[in-house]
């Protein structure tokens, strides 16, 4: 996948998800690989628009994963949602915290999640 012009400003770690969110109608406007160590120091995210049943149903799959047998995320992801200055209404794609321990101290366990999130956000 080639990125647009601009994108160069994007975290390299997680500018190839923030693609595929822009591809698949969520409008990305914020994002941060994260920083710092523990990984949770300053965690990643990324800031979005979409129509709410869009966000919903990423925050279903998101959940299937996480109360699935065998999650194929390593930490537990979610959506949140909050009004802007504009009072509209943008939504946080952010981990929660790692399904083990051990993750919180490995950043290449947060890089695996953003190439697993770029396969889940397909149909």
């Amino acid at each position: 996948m080639t990125l647009p012009a601009g994108y160069y400003r994007i975290d390299p770690d997680i500018r190839a998800l923030v693609a595929a969110m822009n591809v698949h109608g969520f409008r990305t406007y914020a994002s941060c690989q994260g920083h710092g160590f523990p990984v949770t120091k300053l965690p990643p995210y990324i800031a979005f628009v979409c129509p709410v049943k869009k966000a919903a149903l990423l925050e279903q799959r998101l959940r299937q994963d996480a109360e699935s047998m065998m999650p194929w995320l390593l930490w537990g992801w979610s959506v949140g949602a909050s009004f802007n200055s504009d009072l509209q209404l943008c939504f946080r794609l952010q981990p929660e915290g790692p399904h083990h321990w051990y993750h919180r101290y490995c950043r290449r366990s947060l890089r695996a999640d953003f190439r697993t999130l770029v396969r889940l956000l397909n149909p």
